[in-house]
């Protein structure tokens, strides 16, 4: 497969609504919509529109280009469903609010188009957002992550190897801030802001304990001595000094912009932050690597824990669609290993299907995905497909007790305990 970017650039200005003319349809053909925003994928959407209709010229697909603004979005979708809309007939659903869509019976199940199996050649990790209850609601598209950055100059100076466990990242990172001596320095930085990056940095430290966040009850189980060893944690990172203060303000590209400067050792953010790190007029060009999320001493093996927090987009089906049968048929294409390997080449969205990391092509189009795709390997979603469409409602409390904790204004155990008690009245 060839990849033309010039064809890109040339239908990247169509916007909006949009039906591909160029590609001959049946009189009787069944149209769909598809809503996505621009921003994730903008460039290719049109080329993926333009492959299918060449292979299935019964079926004519309109792009929706919606606010890619996560609340101007979901607030169109809740007006729509509501309203028992029968469009758009294929939404891209970020992997958080697949749960709670399907819980509001807002998408369709999709094990009347899907075979079971067909989820074993995706990302095992990421694959577990696109069901509920058992039940297939959607299909993954392409997938994103958290992981740890670091400055490789500072780490060869000092004679360190990546950290991999956070023993390990705190002894490195308070060596190398004592041998600089630069105030203008920190060991570490991320999004401690009281924002969804909060709760998923809790999970990464939390999940490197080995502990899940429900048990097989349905339970919370953060009010537990993994729960406090994990919030503890991050409080003893600022206590040492490790951290700055100024982090608890911090989203991911105030953590980026500090990191690129310069100033700080070690990152935790998102994968967005790659291409502008090794920019030509970045500062830490050539001087910055990654690796997956630290977890804590004592495993070994095959028993270290699953730590990177896993983000990315699925497609899933309206429920109230009239062409489900086509509709399906284009996800199945999107979600394809064709498909995704365009993706990734030409926007730098990386597959969920594990079998497109072996592509030559993806490998000399984006030759980092090989290494962000073994980090995902070793990834965890966040609890939404558990909470279903009480998830926002079990992120706030989670960013509002962590917070709390970071603050001091609570002791570790009763931030965990108030946020267990409050999560457990949701949810049981």
């Amino acid at each position: 497969m060839k990849l033309h970017k010039i064809h890109l650039l040339l239908i990247f200005s169509i916007v909006g609504l949009l039906s591909l003319g160029g590609v001959a349809a049946q009189d009787d053909a069944t149209e769909i919509i598809y809503s996505q925003d621009s921003r994730a994928m903008g460039a290719v959407i049109p080329i993926h529109i333009e492959n299918f209709m060449a292979e299935n010229p019964d079926i004519v697909v309109e792009w929706e280009n919606i606010s890619g603004v996560p609340d101007e979005q979901r607030n169109l979708y809740v007006t729509r469903f509501t309203a028992g809309s029968e469009t758009p007939d294929v939404l891209a659903v970020d992997i958080i609010l697949v749960g709670d869509y399907a819980a509001r019976g807002w998408i369709e199940p999709l094990d009347a188009y899907f075979e079971a199996d067909e989820l074993e050649a995706f990302n095992q990790g990421f694959a577990q957002a696109a069901q509920l209850d058992g039940q297939l609601y959607a299909m993954p598209m392409y997938i994103d992550g958290i992981h740890l950055y670091y400055r490789q100059d500072l780490l060869d100076k000092y004679g360190f190897e990546p950290p991999q466990t956070w023993e390990e990242l705190q002894m490195q990172a308070a060596t190398i801030l004592e041998g600089e001596d630069n105030p203008d320095l920190t060991g570490f930085t991320s999004m401690w802001a009281p924002i969804e990056g909060l709760f998923m940095n809790f999970l990464g430290f939390y999940w490197g304990t080995g502990a899940q966040f429900f048990d097989e009850e349905g339970n919370v189980t953060i009010n537990s001595p993994e729960g406090v060893q994990a919030l503890e944690t991050m409080i003893g990172m600022l206590d040492a000094g490790v951290v700055n203060e100024s982090i608890l303000t911090y989203r991911p590209d105030d953590a980026r912009i500090l990191f690129q400067q310069e100033r700080a050792v070690f990152m935790m953010v998102q994968d967005f932050v790659w291409q502008p790190l090794n920019a030509e007029d970045s500062p830490v060009a050539g001087n910055v690597n990654f690796t997956r999320i630290p977890y804590f001493e004592g495993f070994m093996g095959d028993e270290v824990p699953n730590t990177v927090p896993l983000g990315g987009w699925l497609l899933a089906i309206n429920a109230n669609s009239e062409n489900k049968e086509a509709a399906a048929e284009f996800i199945r294409y999107i979600t394809g290993e064709e498909a995704q390997l365009l993706t990734a080449v030409e926007q730098g969205r990386l597959p969920t299907r594990s079998a497109v990391y072996e592509s030559e092509e993806l490998l000399e189009g984006f030759p980092v995905a090989a290494q962000q795709g073994a980090n995902y390997e070793v990834g965890n979603v966040r609890p939404s497909a558990e909470t279903g469409a009480l998830y926002p409602q079990v992120s706030e409390i989670m960013q509002t007790e962590v917070t709390a904790a970071l603050l001091r204004q609570k002791s570790v155990e009763e931030a965990l305990a108030d946020a267990e008690e409050q999560i457990n009245s949701l949810t049981n």
